[in-house]
């Protein structure tokens, strides 16, 4: 598989996450399977000398993906600092590195590149702490070789870590990430004394024999870790209404007759080595139109545990719907909370939610193409010649609004912004606000600032900050968004650098609101406030 992409998106869209991840403490990079530009990751230098260190500064190191190293001699050059040899069961294949040493005898590599590798992994063992004992190498580890420690891995990878503190972040995350796409009448928080019942086959386990990796709730493959601690939505919500709440779960629509409120319990899955066959959400659109159809008047909730995006061709049959991005191991008693109002949905679309028969890429673009006659090859190059039109910039610019924007997601409160005010001082616009709670309960705003100027075309505005605010009922908060020359910069590929629009004279253009597609204030900034006549050069 190859790739072929753009400079201009390569900069705009897919490094600034690296950026931030390594702004926030990261060391460690793995370069991948598959070819970018007609080389392998492994050994692309592009990526991983220009990009990475050069264009980001990154300091850390760079090992492979298992098996991922084709070439010793193409990959030390390129930047490879490890490479981790291919994990077969059966026969333990040798890695591409065992070959330094003869390179180095002949002169192909030099001593200071293999100095350098070195350099970086140390380093980053010492900005980790583990040099200082912060990680400490379980005993059954020390002294041992690779084969040995394989031996005694089941002993250290099965040790039960779990501990209260772990268990809280878990069960704040999904708070803090749940996304609230409906809630019609105020269905929720569930008013007590009512009689509910979950349906669908995802209530009360979280186990599936036709998923091959990981479970339910959780995503598969290496980043899965297998536990039997897992709380089910119904054991989660029985415990949060107590005792004297009449709440079962059935498989079927039928098992809700007579009930008051249904909650559906949906759930889509994503693993590692394959793609989702397609964007439905499994059993939604079926359980909640047999329940319709069984009741006029009944509420009908649904959640919906997804690994990325799905279709909502449900929605308008359902009264309240929310979404949990692979909850995990605390769903149950996360989801308890926020239907019975001890919390409250505090998260925001991460990405669009499409309409149902979106037509966003061609073929050529994903999955790729394969020399005809072939349909699916080795060879498939898949190129991405949407450059930067991604997620919303591709909503916005072709005027085809999403099912659910990005940015999107309700309270169980309303919120007002109000009293903007715009400051000035040497190239720093301050852009300052207030956010009311004017609903019946406490809850989480998120106001977003967006950028536009001619030279972002074809995007129309980016995302360039936004904040989470918990506000007390009646109560408004403060909220400021600092700027700089970054936020209205763009990468220019024939010059091969940043550039800011503001020293071109351009129009600056920011935008405020709730979600990509609700922005409630728009306001050009003073060429006062973005314009640098020394220099029109950025390092984004």
């Amino acid at each position: 598989m190859n790739v072929e992409v753009g400079d201009r998106a390569q900069h705009e869209i897919y490094l600034p996450v690296f950026k931030a991840a390594f702004e926030s403490g990261a060391t460690a990079v793995m370069c991948s399977y598959n070819k970018v530009y007609g080389q392998y990751a492994c050994e692309n230098e592009k990526l991983l000398t220009k990009f990475l260190r050069e264009d980001l500064g990154f300091k850390g190191f760079v090992l492979s993906d298992w098996g991922a190293t084709h070439d010793a001699l193409r990959s030390a050059k390129a930047g490879l600092d490890i490479d981790m040899q291919k994990d077969d069961p059966k026969v333990r294949l040798p890695d591409e590195y065992h070959k330094l040493p003869d390179l180095l005898k002949a002169g192909s590599i030099t001593q200071e590149t293999i100095d350098k590798k070195v350099e970086h992994v140390l380093s980053a063992m010492y900005v980790a702490g583990q040099f200082d004992g912060r990680y400490p190498v379980s005993a059954d580890f020390q002294g041992k070789t690779m084969g040995m420690q394989r031996g005694k891995q089941k002993t250290v990878v099965e040790a039960d870590t779990t501990s209260d503190a772990h268990l809280a972040v878990a069960y704040q995350t999904i708070i803090d990430g749940a996304v609230l796409l409906k809630n019609e009448d105020s269905t929720l928080p569930l008013v007590s004394g009512k009689k509910v019942v979950l349906v669908g086959k995802f209530c009360n386990t979280a186990k599936d024999p036709a998923i091959k990796q990981g479970d339910v709730f959780s995503g598969g493959g290496s980043g899965y870790v297998a536990t039997e601690k897992q709380v089910t939505p119904l054991a989660g919500l029985q415990a949060a209404l107590g005792p004297d709440a009449a709440v079962t779960a059935s498989p079927g629509a039928e098992g809700a007759a007579g009930a008051d409120v249904a909650v559906v319990c949906a759930a889509a899955h994503g693993e590692e080595g394959w793609d989702r066959k397609d964007l439905t959400l499994p059993e939604a659109a079926d359980l909640v139109g047999a329940l319709r159809a069984q009741s006029k008047s009944q509420r009908i909730v649904v959640v919906a545990s997804v690994p990325g995006a799905v279709t909502t061709e449900w929605i308008d049959d359902a009264d309240a719907a929310l979404m949990l991005f692979g909850p995990g191991e605390q769903v149950g008693p996360a989801l308890g909370a926020l239907l019975s109002g001890k919390a409250a949905p505090a998260g925001r679309l991460p990405i669009s939610l499409p309409k149902v028969g979106e037509k966003r890429f061609t073929q050529a673009q994903y999955p790729g193409q394969c020399p005809p006659p072939k349909t699916w090859c080795p060879k498939m190059t898949a190129n991405f010649s949407e450059g930067v039109l991604i997620g919303y910039r591709w909503n916005d610019a072709k005027g085809i609004p999403s099912a659910f924007p990005f940015g999107f997601g309700l309270a169980y409160t309303d919120f007002e912004l109000r009293g903007f005010e715009v400051e000035c001082k040497d190239e720093h616009p301050l852009i300052s606000f207030e956010v009311a709670n004017v609903g019946g309960r406490a809850g989480a705003a998120v106001p977003q600032l967006y950028v536009g100027f001619p030279s972002l075309r074809p995007a129309v505005r980016q995302l360039r900050g936004f904040q989470k605010v918990e506000i007390p009922k009646g109560e408004k908060a403060a909220v400021a968004f600092r700027l700089s020359k970054p936020d209205w910069s763009f990468f220019d590929e024939e010059e091969q650098k940043w550039t800011s629009a503001g020293d071109l004279g351009e129009k600056i253009t920011v935008s405020i609101g709730t979600s990509s597609a609700d922005l409630v204030w728009h306001h050009t900034l003073p060429e006062a406030c973005t314009r640098d006549k020394d220099s029109a050069e950025v390092v984004a």
